[in-house]
C-alpha cells in the first residue's frame, strides 16, 4: 500500500509542479493571461487533490484487505475532505 500511495503522491506533486513553473515562466514572460492562469489554476487544484486521492487508495488498499475498521476511518476522514471542498465551492 505505501508503494501506491508514494506513487500516487509522486505523480501529482510532479504534475502540479510543472503546471505551477510553466504558469509561472509565462506569466513573467508576459504570454497571454489566460493561459498562464489556467496553467497556474491546474497546478494548485492537483495539488490540492493530490491528498484526496492518497486517502481513496486508502479506502480501496484497506477494502481489499478486509480491514473494516480502517475503511470505515479513512471513509471518514474522505466524507469529511468531500464535505469541505462542497462548502468551500457553495
Amino acid at each position: 500500500m505505501e508503494a501506491t500511495i508514494g506513487r500516487v503522491l509522486r505523480m501529482g506533486v510532479t504534475t502540479s509542479s510543472v503546471c505551477l513553473a510553466i504558469g509561472l515562466a509565462l506569466s513573467l514572460l508576459g504570454a497571454p493571461g489566460a493561459v498562464a492562469t489556467a496553467l497556474l489554476t491546474i497546478g494548485l487544484v492537483i495539488l490540492m487533490a493530490t491528498p484526496v486521492g492518497r486517502v481513496v487508495i486508502s479506502v480501496v488498499e484497506y477494502t481489499l484487505e478486509r480491514d473494516w475498521f480502517f475503511v470505515v476511518l479513512t471513509s471518514i476522514v474522505l466524507l469529511e475532505l468531500l464535505g469541505s471542498v462542497f462548502a468551500a465551492t457553495r
